[in-house]
């Protein structure tokens, strides 16, 4: 065995092919220092086991052997081990020299938020994963031992020390037990096996602390904290932090669940609840709530001396261990020895106790609001300041409120609403903001939040804001299941075109050259933010950039101004539609669906009372075979312009093809009232015929179709019109599947 010196008298000395050049700090059952590999004059970790340990061969052996099993470890989240071996009395590990700082040292700076911690917790379940795929138990997961890099990522450090000797046969001293109290799994203190659960634990209880800033079970002294672990139920995170939500604060009581079997079962299993937080998902850890309050009893130890309750209970455990019989967890030994729970005055708090409301100039909990029938409209969430709840006659209605995307903690708040609120309509309906852009991830808890509602019998539906976003939708299939719908403020719109007398459209591109040059009329009276925004949008349509120029248009029109102005603006929004239009229709003649798409997306958005956008949106998804949306959009046209025989024939076609064999009828009736020359109508009305089996009225449809075919092949115009008319403004040319 080496001489013992002292870490600054370690300075200079060459061990292991390394020179010590400073000490980096000191553990229960080691000193790092801050060291230079010689052969490759490269910075180094190298920690030394302390002579108190050096003294047992049996620490030195397994010392060695599980630094050898970590040092094959290979990934990002861990740091690397170099070397391994004994050197002048001395027992060493080399290895990577992590740079950052400890999650022990950001925790000193206060609680993190819930991406940041996330992103730390689950880079260190990524490192135990890989440990744990080698059959390799860290056994001593703490914030001290995680090191967050310089560039973000988290290394857990200390692989294969954290322990040496399980305990001495027949000791009952915690001296034996290698960990840190505060994140001791009660397996780890007890004669119980232990396993990767036990990494499962420790992890919990430092994602606990990430969370809230305090560690979920505190004492006097190691003893004290001993008895917690093993007794007392913890808080919820969300009680001691309400930015927390609920759903976190699930996975984080599995977590550490006092029973190995009650917990994940895998590191791997903690990976996927949190990649589904990450996600924008609903974990698939279970509310224990049912079973627990949030606020659950703690132990009263006033009158208790810890440390003789635990000897006693591991002195049984030790008895049963070598007769050979069935071993006890300490906590249930603890319970029957006198350990006892306090009395608290507190109500048991349940979630719908924890979400509060601004009731005047006051806040009050859920639960006071619905037993005093106060309504929901009147308040506001404190809880998740993105939701707000508006009740309906036929269901509740919770308006996103912003234009910026749900970040994950807003999706967990809004399972958390969903999952708690009573719902005395059975029916829920998430509305997004017209400006709102919806992404990939917004699919995923628009479905996890279907799923949730559809549990408690309850129906769900989104109102999309925009086109743009009904268009994401449907493109990622979510309308199989979950009903869509599209609130237009088609009434204002008209409003709008009646106030202004016909004619008033400036030719051309005039209005634009006039708002490029701010000399539109009636821009005046905006705001400077306002005014800036129209000469934007003008400048945008000169240089061909519609489809910016539609979304600086939302901007301004969701930014309050009001219709007076909207009205002056007019001339400004006609030229942008027309040219947003002659785009749409040249993309679609040319087979260019998603361009088209776009364009036809902002037509219905710009001006939803005009009734372009709505009946080539149809043709669009009758073309993709999503004949129910097709029929809606082509519905919505109809209401636009009630007059135009070429939408009551496209309607008929999509009635057609889902056996609604009647209202196809009536349509191509209602197509034939208004333009009696539409040829195509006569054809397609003598198949209806045939197919309902009204065989003469087929034949004479079929007369009638032929004999206007012979018209049009004889007249001189050479229009290639079916209907030998002009045809409507937007009418398409018809798209083969």
């Amino acid at each position: 065995m080496a001489k013992e010196f002292s870490p600054t008298e370690m300075r200079g000395k060459r061990i292991g092919g390394c020179e010590i050049v400073d000490v980096i700090g000191a553990g229960g059952m080691g000193t790092v220092y801050l060291a230079t590999q010689l052969a490759l004059n490269k910075k180094v970790a190298l920690k030394i086991l302390d002579s108190k340990w050096a003294v047992e061969p049996k620490n030195v052996e397994n010392f060695l052997r599980e630094a050898r099993l970590a040092a094959k470890l290979e990934d990002e989240h861990i740091v690397a081990i170099y070397d391994v071996g004994s050197d002048q009395g001395f027992h060493y590990i080399v290895m990577q020299l992590a740079k950052g700082e400890t999650l022990k040292d950001r925790l000193k700076r206060g609680a993190l938020e819930l991406e940041e911690a996330l992103a730390h917790i689950e880079g260190a379940a990524k490192g135990l994963a890989v440990a744990h795929s080698h059959n390799i138990t860290h056994r001593d997961i703490k914030p001290a031992n995680l090191m967050i890099g310089d560039d973000g990522i988290v290394k857990i450090l200390d692989f294969g020390l954290a322990k040496l000797d399980r305990k001495e046969e027949g000791s009952d001293d915690t001296t034996q037990f290698v960990g840190s109290v505060a994140y001791m799994a009660p397996e780890q203190s007890e004669y119980l096996r232990i396993d990767a659960r036990t990494d499962v634990y420790a992890l919990g209880i430092t994602a606990f602390q990430a969370l809230t800033g305090v560690l979920p079970f505190r004492g006097e002294n190691n003893w004290e904290l001993l008895v917690r672990h093993h007794c007392e139920e913890p808080l919820a995170p969300s009680v001691v932090n309400s930015e927390v939500p609920l759903t976190m604060s699930r996975v984080v009581l599995k977590m550490i669940a006092k029973d190995p079997a009650q917990r994940y079962e895998t590191i791997e299993d903690v990976l996927t609840d949190l990649k589904l937080i990450r996600r924008h998902q609903l974990p698939a850890a279970e509310a224990p709530w049912g079973k627990r309050p949030l606020n659950p009893a703690p132990v009263d130890l006033q009158a208790t001396r810890c440390d003789e309750v635990y000897r006693r209970g591991l002195r049984q455990q030790r008895d049963a261990f070598r007769a050979g019989k069935p071993v006890k967890p300490l906590r249930e030994i603890m319970l029957g020895q006198g350990v006892t729970f306090k009395k608290s005055g507190d109500p048991a708090l349940m979630p719908s106790n924890f979400l509060e409301f601004e009731v005047g100039s006051r806040r009050q909990t859920l639960a006071q609001v619905v037993a005093r029938d106060y309504k929901f409209d009147q308040e506001k969430i404190v809880f998740a300041e993105r939701f707000e709840l508006k009740p309906r006659s036929d269901r509740l209605l919770l308006n996103i409120k912003g234009r910026k995307t749900l970040s994950i903690g807003d999706v967990q708040r809004l399972f958390d609403l969903l999952e708690t609120l009573p719902l005395r309509n059975k029916a829920v309906a998430v509305a997004l903001p017209p400006d709102y852009t919806a992404q990939g991830q917004d699919i995923r808890w628009i479905v996890d939040a279907y799923n949730l509602l559809d549990k408690r019998g309850c129906a769900f539906s989104v109102i999309v804001g925009s086109m743009e976003n009904h268009t994401t939708f449907i493109n990622l299939g979510i309308d199989s299941h979950i009903k869509l719908e599209l609130e237009l403020e088609r009434t204002v719109s008209i409003e709008l075109e009646q106030l202004v007398a016909k004619g008033e459209n400036l030719p051309g591109s005039m209005a634009s050259e006039l708002g490029a040059a701010g000399q539109l009329p009636g821009a005046e009276k905006l705001t400077p933010s306002a005014r800036a925004m129209v000469t934007q949008i003008s400048e945008l349509i000169s240089t061909g950039d519609l489809t910016e120029a539609a979304r600086v248009w939302r901007r301004l029109v969701s930014e309050g101004v009001d219709r007076a102005s909207l009205v002056k603006l007019k001339p400004l929004r006609h030229e942008l539609f027309e040219k947003l239009l002659a785009e749409g229709k040249e993309a679609f003649d040319q087979d260019d669906f998603p361009t088209a798409t776009d364009r036809f997306n902002l037509l219905i958005d710009l001006d939803p009372g005009r009734y372009e956008g709505h009946y080539y949106k149809g043709l669009l998804l009758k073309h993709e075979g999503k004949l129910e949306y097709a029929q809606a959009f082509l519905t919505q046209a109809i209401l636009a312009a009630p007059d135009e025989a070429e939408l009551f024939y496209h309607r008929a076609i999509v009635r057609s093809r889902v056996n609604d064999l009647d209202g196809a009828l009536r349509d191509l009736d209602m197509a034939l009232d208004h333009n009696p020359r539409l040829t195509q109508a006569y054809y397609n009305r003598a198949k209806l015929h045939k197919r309902m089996g009204h065989d003469d009225l087929s034949r004479h449809d079929l007369k009638l179709y032929e004999k206007l075919k012979k018209e049009q092949e004889r007249a001189a115009s050479g229009s290639s019109n079916e209907s030998g008319e002009r045809p409507p403004a937007a009418k398409p040319a018809e798209k083969k599947k």
